[in-house]
């Protein structure tokens, strides 16, 4: 299974005795996994039910489910009461006269707007434990509306990860070229300043040698570069795993210590160009892992 984007969102509806649910779930990007569910009042423990139907299929996101009530399966909405919306009109027109305000007939537009809010259904909702099994089957394919969401927007980012990974390989390639013609380029350097300046020094002289040395020393990447080599394979090889968000994000880490470890060792031009456009796109490419699950 390949790695699966935090972002989603699915939606399930399920018919009940007298009323009908609609299952929503939404996912956003965060570290751990962070569960809120929303429901209705009597179902006071839909709460953990949910919780644990979706942690059971998630690792990292947050998410939001809501349990909302729709029209009932039979088409009616539920009924008006009228002594509630009579006893609303009354308030308000109690309420205007002692701010000395004029009072005229509400329009019916307030008055759809008062009934509408105090509207009740033709008939409660059953006992959760009853229709438990229903309300899970609904969470279910709502789930897996919501991990198809995600796994096609994995497949996407990882695609586009893999690209930045072989830009990535060429600046290491930059890196390692350069670098492995800067200890001739000193040594002829340093004689060149040598004789210029009077010293007729020859290559094999200890002091020369010494400084070719510690030259050498001070500017070998080849460390860095296994090591980088050996990040970029772990990483590619970890975009086909599922929840391997955060074993990507160590390894972006790794990379860009890498980097500035040879950038701080760099004694060609073009490795400082190639570091720097290296940490420019690891930073591209930790801004996308941190929507991997």
């Amino acid at each position: 299974m390949a790695a699966h984007s935090m972002t989603g969102f699915g939606r399930a509806e399920i018919d009940l005795p007298g009323a009908r649910l609609a299952v929503e779930l939404a996912t956003v990007n965060q570290k751990n996994l962070q569960v809120s569910v929303h429901g209705p009042e009597a179902w006071t423990s839909l709460e953990s039910s949910a919780t644990a139907w979706v942690r059971a299929r998630l690792q990292r996101g947050k998410v939001t489910a809501r349990v909302t009530q729709a029209a009932p399966a039979g088409g009616a909405a539920g009924t008006w009461d009228l002594e509630s919306t009579r006893a609303q009109l009354q308030e308000l027109e109690t309420l205007a006269r002692a701010l000395g305000a004029p009072w005229t007939p509400p329009s019916l537009e307030l008055v759809l707007k008062l009934a509408e809010s105090r509207r009740s259904q033709i008939s409660a909702l059953p006992d959760f434990t009853a229709v438990e099994p229903v309300v899970r089957a609904a969470f279910t394919r709502a789930l897996d509306q919501l991990i198809a969401m995600r796994a096609q927007e994995g497949a996407a980012l990882a695609a586009d990860l893999r690209d930045r990974l072989r830009l990535l390989d060429g600046f290491v390639r930059t890196m390692e070229t350069s670098e492995h013609g800067a200890v001739p380029r000193h040594r002829e350097a340093l004689l060149r300043r040598l004789k210029d300046s009077g010293l007729a020094l020859d290559v094999s002289d200890d002091r020369v040698l010494k400084e070719l040395a510690f030259f050498a020393e001070r500017c070998d990447i080849t460390e860095e570069v296994v090591r980088l080599r050996s990040h970029l394979a772990q990483f590619e090889a970890e975009l086909g795993q599922a929840n391997s968000g955060r074993k990507l994000d160590f390894l972006v880490q790794e990379l860009l210590r890498e980097v500035n470890t040879i950038g701080s060792k760099a004694a060609e031009i073009p490795t400082t160009r190639a570091v720097l456009e290296a940490k420019t796109e690891i930073e591209r490419i930790r801004e996308q892992v941190q929507n991997l699950e």
